[in-house]
């Protein structure tokens, strides 16, 4: 067993209301976290995680222990046990968008389907 961090992207409650106002292309933050959830990327989704890593967009905001990544991502969803998640701050299911690091720091994005390594 090992211990991953987990990282996503919130909004503050002062985005929301101005992405409400404004709409989603008027936060950066929402454009960078909708483009990392968007389905149709694939090849070109590593920059823009490295670019929201660059921008401290991404928050540590758990820790997982678990024997794999696919054990994160079950445990990650509310399948495993509780006691295996260390909260750090509000974590939504872990989904398309978030970043898992791995104890050696290599991290991996959480793709439609699978893990992609960034490098």
């Amino acid at each position: 067993m090992a211990k991953y961090k987990i990282f996503q992207i919130h909004l503050t409650n002062n985005e929301v209301a101005h992405v409400n106002a404004h709409g989603h292309d008027s936060v950066d933050k929402q454009v960078a976290r909708l483009d990392l959830m968007s389905p149709y990327r694939h090849d070109d989704v590593l920059p823009l995680v490295r670019d929201a890593f660059d921008k401290n967009y991404f928050k540590h905001v758990a820790n997982i222990t678990a024997s794999g990544l696919e054990d994160v991502f079950t445990i990650g969803n509310g399948y495993g046990d509780k006691e295996d998640v260390e909260l750090l701050d509000r974590m939504h299911s872990l989904s398309v968008g978030d970043v898992v690091e791995d104890d050696t720091g290599t991290r991996y994005f959480v793709n439609t389907s699978g893990f992609l390594a960034v490098a």
